[in-house]
């Protein structure tokens, strides 16, 4: 399917719907470039709507890798966790869904990424009202994230998320919003008649609770909603296009940290390979080519994901096995499977009408109501801190600071030979008890905080920031399947959403002080105080009522940093650039190889909808290319040489059935001048032989 023609396309649809489509001016296709408000309007003014084909849906997708090199990965907050090449690029995908009855739409973009920042949703919506006007609100624009920890950070503008990177990192930020930016546009020009049906089943044995000291604690009308500590629930939107499936958009409850601290590489990790083997491997689609003629588009995105690790054997990179790359595979591999098993079927119609709603409130200074509190009680929120049980890192995916415990009273010895780390006043203590202050954070993190809720249908979607444990979720489908009228699988959780708020775990989990608890800024009511906030939108959705924005954060200025910042290359002396230095050698099938070239600085060009390297194929006299830098077996990796100089390795773990012969590595890269001049070079190996 080629999306660029879809003035062609809606209209071949349209006619075997028996709609009407705005005629587009002869010989000219609606693509990203000048899809305009207008446009869109007029499309969905000249809809007819059909049982088959109520809605108009789009769907789209774009490069948006950022700083691959000698930039803090965000995440695990490991100071010497700086970027050293890529694994898998990261990319922005993006959906849009408008009903032409009501002229009302949602829009969903997810990231590749830890988190759907508010600094980059702030600077999305306005990009998207720009071009779009009314069709698009702050209500009905949703950003969300995966939550990989091998990305490059720097791009929120809260201070306690750039400490280990460093400081703010434009050229990272404007990747990411460039990206999302390009998929909406992509997603717009896709637009055409169609629905949109959900699946869902239940996925087991995939990830595993990392905190069941703290579930243990917590009611059993919530356990039951779990299965072995870990939600179960794989639900997929399905966008179809007159009957058939054009994108899918699934949620899954697990951490993407099946690679550890201790990689270097840029990487979408086990949601970003579940999207691979459903793109790439299972429709054709080269998204190193660009993605705008991708004919099928997949996002993995995040559910009440907080306390499941995928990391089955509770130590990090290991589950199922001790290698991590594969674990990567395993663990995607599973949640495309269980997407690929509800293809087999058609999807159940979400039903009739879209709407949306968001409002924001200061987290830090809620008065909850008894009804949510979860304890019996009225109680309110607390300025934001992180306790020490955070410090100690979630030792399952990654350890954090040596010396530091989970658990109330773990860390005493630090409390009695660092008091000043404990010195919080006395209300904030009582306010945050029973957890151990470390890291007073309310003018560092977001405390006002965006609540949001989508209706598809019969089907509501919840856009949440922070990392949400598994009961915390199961309460959530609860209310608003009471709200509502109804059954809680119509109720989905989407965690990381338009911005970060750490954890949120329930009072039960909270009192038990593991690292979800300590990593819970805003105290024992931070649950309850999501649920009433919920139920405030909710409310408003149901009854159909404007609802204010509420109380936005103030935007801050971020230090920007010089640390990834090129200066200048040099090949050295007596080499050149893409000069090979370590020719690959003949290989098996199954085999690794690799060869090392002169290189330059990686961050002078992120090859959006580009790669750095090729692995090509010489057949019928001419070489082809096989796979680039997304394939998740290939590593492109730098490294530092002297003060200016680089040295790249390329390698290729070549699959088991590759076919036979000559083949090439092919390195592309950009290197700059002291004056600031890039210039392209590319490095070519000799042939080597698979066999």
């Amino acid at each position: 399917m080629i999306r660029k023609k879809i003035g062609v396309l809606a209209a071949t649809s349209a006619l075997a719907a028996g709609t009407f489509l705005l005629p587009m001016p002869a010989g000219q296709a609606l693509t990203s470039g000048n899809v305009t408000a207008q446009t869109v309007q007029q499309l969905a003014a000249s809809t007819r709507p059909t049982a088959q084909n109520p809605f108009l849906v789009g769907a789209g997708v774009s490069d948006m890798t950022g700083e691959v090199a000698e930039v803090g990965f965000l995440g695990y907050a490991t100071p010497s966790q700086n970027g050293s090449g890529v694994h898998t690029r990261q990319y922005a995908r993006a959906f849009a869904v408008i009903d032409p009855v009501t002229g009302k739409g949602n829009l969903m973009i997810t990231l590749d990424a830890m988190s759907g920042w508010e600094s980059v949703r702030a600077e999305l919506v306005r990009r998207i009202r720009a071009q779009f006007g009314s069709q698009f609100s702050e209500a009905n624009i949703m950003l969300t994230a995966s939550h990989t920890h091998a990305t490059p950070g720097g791009v929120s503008t809260d201070s306690a998320y750039n400490v280990t990177t460093l400081g703010w990192h434009e050229p990272t930020f404007r990747a990411q919003v460039d990206g999302a930016a390009q998929a909406v546009r992509e997603a717009m020009a896709d637009l055409a008649p169609g629905n949109v049906t959900i699946s869902q089943s239940q996925l087991t044995g995939v990830g595993v609770n990392r905190s069941a000291v703290a579930l243990e604690r917590d009611p059993q009308e919530l356990l039951d909603g779990l299965i072995n500590g870990v939600d179960p629930t794989s639900a997929t939107l399905r966008f179809d296009h007159n009957g058939v499936t054009r994108a899918v958009l699934n949620w899954f409850a697990i951490h993407p940290t099946s690679l550890t601290n201790q990689n270097t590489l840029v990487s979408s990790d086990n949601k970003g390979y579940a999207q691979y083997l459903l793109e790439t491997v299972d429709h054709g689609v080269d998204l190193n080519a660009g993605g705008d003629d991708a004919a099928f588009i997949a996002a993995f995105a995040n559910s009440n994901t907080g306390d499941v690790s995928p990391n089955t054997n509770l130590r990090p990179g290991s589950g199922p096995t001790d290698d991590q790359y594969l674990n990567v595979k395993i663990q995607g591999e599973k949640q495309a499977n269980a997407v690929r098993q509800q293809l087999t079927a058609p999807g159940a119609p979400v039903g009739s009408g879209l709407d949306a709603r968001i409002q924001y409130a200061d987290f830090s200074a809620m008065k909850v109501d008894a009804r949510w509190t979860g304890t019996g009680y009225a109680g309110n929120t607390c300025n934001a801190t992180l306790g020490a049980p955070f410090a100690a890192g979630s030792t399952e995916d990654g350890p954090g600071a040596a010396g530091f415990n989970e658990g109330v009273n773990a860390n005493k010895v630090w409390s009695d030979f660092n008091w000043l780390a404990y010195s919080a006043s006395q209300s904030l203590k009582d306010c945050q008890y029973p957890k151990a202050n470390l890291f007073d954070v309310r003018s560092q993190i977001q405390q006002k905080l965006p609540i949001q809720i989508m209706r598809f249908g019969s089907y509501y979607l919840l856009g949440l920031p922070g990392e949400h444990n598994g009961a915390v979720g199961v309460q959530y489908r609860q209310d608003m399947a009471q709200l509502f009228g109804v059954d809680p699988s119509h109720i989905l959780v989407q965690g990381y959403t338009n911005a970060y708020s750490h954890y949120v775990t329930t009072p039960q989990e909270y009192m038990s002080q593991q690292y979800e608890g300590g990593a819970t800024p805003f105290g024992i009511n931070t649950m309850g105080a999501y649920r009433q906030m919920l139920n405030t939108v909710g409310n408003s959705l149901k009854q159909g009522t404007a609802l204010p924005i509420g109380d936005k954060p103030t935007p801050r200025t971020p230090l920007k940093s010089t640390i990834g910042k090129v200066l200048y290359d040099l090949p050295g002396v007596g080499n050149y650039y893409g000069k090979v230095l370590t020719q690959p050698l003949d290989t098996t099938r199954g085999g690794t190889v690799s060869a090392v070239f002169v290189g330059a600085h990686p961050n002078n060009n992120h090859k959006l909808n580009s790669s750095y390297l090729e692995v090509q194929r010489y057949e019928n006299g001419r070489w082809v290319k096989v796979t680039a830098d997304n394939d998740p077996d290939t590593r492109f990796k730098w490294k530092r040489h002297l003060a200016a100089q680089s040295r790249v390795t390329i390698e290729w773990i070549i699959p088991a059935n590759a076919t036979p012969g000559q083949y090439r590595l092919v390195y592309n890269g950009d290197s700059k001048k002291a004056l600031g001049a890039i210039t392209s070079f590319t490095g070519v190996t000799n042939p080597f032989t698979v066999r």
